[in-house]
């Protein structure tokens, strides 16, 4: 798929069956995210997939208006993305630290990965991070910017006309 099919093709599925993502598809999902452009390559993202049940429901019990079926959006695949600030390049200018930056980069080059393989996704950082370090445990100076949800997609994508009134229109967007 071209990766403006991919655009596309992505949307935040919030419905997912209960069928396991594949162990050569979390490689796949990693490995994208793993050779991620970051600042200055410093690399200080980090992601803890979480796949059994303990770990699934730690990661909801950061946001339980999102828990269904003891994970986030009943998903058997939460992916934590976290920074470590301290390990990340910062700007001169303003002290500005690229750990958020760079782990946003690697959210979405492995939500475009889950997607390619057809699998929904949904990213959350509607969350509170504190209860999420605590409930899975996160080592020191961890800290967790996103989740992405991944699986089988149980519902499917808005029709075309819903998603456009969504967008923001290319008069907004460009400056």
């Amino acid at each position: 798929m071209s990766f403006a099919g991919l655009t596309l093709a992505r949307y935040s599925c919030r419905s997912y069956t209960n069928e396991p993502v594949s162990g050569a598809d979390l490689e796949q999902i990693l490995e994208a995210g793993r050779i991620a452009p970051s600042a200055c390559n410093r690399h200080p993202t980090r992601v803890l997939a979480c796949t059994t049940p303990e770990q699934l429901a730690a990661a909801a019990s950061a946001q339980p208006h999102f828990e269904r079926d003891g994970s986030v959006f009943g998903a058997p695949l939460v992916l934590v993305v976290c920074g470590r600030a301290n390990d990340a390049w910062v700007r001169r200018a303003d002290e500005m630290n690229a750990a958020i930056v760079d782990a946003t980069i690697v959210c979405d080059q492995m939500m475009m990965q889950a997607t390619d393989l057809g699998l929904g996704t949904c990213w959350v950082s509607a969350f509170d991070p504190a209860v999420c370090a605590q409930a899975l445990a996160l080592p020191e100076g961890t800290y967790p910017y996103h989740m992405l949800v991944v699986g089988h997609a149980a519902d499917a994508i808005a029709a075309a006309d819903a998603r456009a009134a969504r967008t923001i229109p290319a008069s907004d967007f460009l400056l």
